[in-house]
């Protein structure tokens, strides 16, 4: 290494915020995973550029265009004095990758291209867990009740890698991978060391017009197993941390939920094994939760018992539309008939008054109010045989100030059912969802600009899982769209709803909930489906701040 007088002195002479070879010498970019201080706060993920893995403001220039990614999707970050800071809602995830190329670089008369890699990891990986290709990650991996760090290149083991570590107390200290690239190194496992592996790759190449004879890799790593705020909660036994509220028996999933005013409204839904319709698996109510007391439950008038039903407000009314209505009892074959219902519900006199029927029955689908107009899209027009349901080729919208003039009929470039709507800057947005008769699922997003009266393309739902995109929930707070699916990733459209930013994760995993708008600046996942079974776990997370320099990345 260089010495630090060294390396001082040098960067006297930096002038600009790119990394120079002499600072890139002997200091490495770090993660580090921080959570929340306080119960139903925000974890912090702090990068920075050190030596030594603790933060000096001295160089927090250099993090300035780092993106740190979970999942292989970029966190929103904003500059701290010291470090590059995101905030990260619910529970932590396992893995934070940032990293940075350096390009290519003389020391000498050598000439080589330089980059770095960060990791910060809150829990511990299986061994077959796939890392990303043609770049070099530490990681911490269990092996037969042993805890490992391994050192991986393209996602294989490099066999005798370097090894720096930083104890919590005392001097750096050497070690040596094995042929497998892994090495037992004390305080990892506690979150009390760090450390950085290197590897050099012979294979020449040329960057920005270049030439150079090999790539020079350096790997930070940090654990924090404290960080597991969120747990690892089960559906049925355990109470996560991020638990607002429960609701109770029978916990649903498919259903209708809305928030006006300090209550939370929760209408009939789906009970039972998943993919079993009859008549005693619809749920029998109608309810409302205080969400300033957050314990009591009022039941109010159901209208009908459905599923697959959309519940939305304005700031007076709740309004229920369409969902499905089984008529077979248990052990019969299913009868399943999609209804065009379209009713409005005054909470101050607990009463519904029907409205006009959609143009045809739809279920499965999801509505949204922008303005005052109710935009309907989705789902398909079930008839007693799902196998032949067809799929509406329109969404519709409802001008509740205009009730007399109908149901408007808006041709649409798509048909998927299961899917979720929500709004961001005036405009409809149409999320994922199915397609065909099967289980396909289609990670497609739709836009509707009202003004225009014209249909895009919005950037696609991100998340590798097959059924990522299927059963979500979406909603708008402080005219910012999030949605949640079956990851439990909890995503924010960007201002200029062009991108998805990973900003926080729920303990418990859902689909076919509801997600909705909490007390304050939170966001809540109510019921759905949580590893197979109904979830009465109402979860809140508090969310990030939006301002325009957190959107713009500055």
């Amino acid at each position: 290494m260089i010495p630090r007088c060294f390396l001082k002195s040098s960067l006297v002479a930096l002038a600009t915020a790119s990394i120079l070879p002499q600072i890139a010498w002997a200091h490495f970019i770090w993660l580090k995973a921080e959570p929340a201080k306080q119960p139903g706060g925000t974890a912090t993920i702090r990068a920075f550029f050190n030596e030594e893995p603790e933060p000096d403001a001295a160089f927090v220039k250099y993090t300035k265009n780092l993106q740190l990614k979970v999942d292989g999707q970029t966190v929103p970050s904003t500059q701290g004095e010291e470090s590059r800071n995101a905030d990260w809602a619910g529970k932590l995830p396992t893995t934070v990758d940032t990293e940075h190329d350096l390009g290519v670089m003389t020391k000498g008369e050598k000439s080589y291209r330089l980059k770095y890699t960060a990791r910060a990891q809150t829990g511990v990986l299986a061994p077959t867990a796939k890392e990303g290709s043609d770049t070099l990650r530490v990681r911490l991996i269990e092996v037969d009740g042993q805890k490992l760090v391994e050192v991986l290149f393209d996602g294989k083991p490099v066999a005798k890698a370097r090894i720096k570590v930083y104890p919590a107390s005392g001097e750096p200290i050497d070690a040596t991978a094995d042929d497998q690239g892994r090495a037992t190194i004390a305080g990892i496992a506690e979150g009390t060391s760090a450390l950085w592996a290197n590897h050099v790759d012979a294979t020449p190449g040329t960057k920005d017009g270049k030439d150079y004879p090999e790539t020079r890799y350096y790997a930070t790593f940090t654990y924090n197993p404290s960080a597991q705020a969120g747990g690892t909660a089960s559906a049925s036994d355990e109470v996560p941390p991020t638990s607002f509220a429960t609701m109770p028996a029978p916990a649903v999933n498919s259903f209708g939920g809305a928030v006006l005013g300090k209550w939370l409204y929760v209408y009939s839904g789906h009970v039972g094994r998943t993919h079993r319709y009859s008549v005693e698996t619809t749920d029998k109510h109608f309810r409302r939760l205080n969400l300033e007391d957050r314990k009591t439950w009022e039941d109010l008038p159901l209208e009908k018992d459905l599923q697959g039903v959309a519940l939305v407000a304005d700031d007076k009314a709740l309004y229920r539309i369409g969902g499905m209505a089984a008529k077979n009892k248990v052990g019969e074959d299913e009868e399943l008939y999609s209804v065009a219902d379209f009713s409005r519900f005054d909470p101050e006199t607990k009463t519904w008054t029907k409205l006009a029927d959609m143009p045809e029955p739809r279920s499965t689908h999801d509505a949204v109010v922008i303005g005052r107009t109710v935009y309907v899209a989705g789902g398909w027009t079930m008839d007693g045989d799902s196998d032949t349901s067809p799929y509406p080729k329109s969404t519709l919208a409802f001008d509740l100030d205009h009730p007399d003039a109908g149901w408007k009929v808006i041709p649409q470039p798509f048909q998927r059912r299961a899917l979720s709507v929500g709004e961001q800057g005036g405009k409809l947005f149409v999320l994922g969802g199915l397609v065909g008769g099967g289980m396909k699922v289609d990670k497609r997003v739709d836009v509707y600009d009202p003004k225009s009266g014209t249909w895009s393309q919005g950037p696609d739902l991100p998340g590798g899982g097959r059924t990522e995109g299927f059963g979500t929930s979406a909603f708008a707070v402080n005219d910012r769209l999030y949605y949640s699916g079956a990851s439990g990733r909890i995503y924010r459209l960007s201002q200029a709803g062009d991108a998805w930013e990973s900003i926080g994760a729920w303990s418990l995993p859902r689909i076919t909930h509801r997600v909705l708008p909490g007390p304050g600046r939170t966001l809540l996942a109510v019921g759905g489906n949580a590893k197979g079974k109904q979830t009465p776990v109402i979860e809140a997370i508090p969310l990030p701040e939006t301002p325009a320099a957190a959107a713009a990345g500055e």
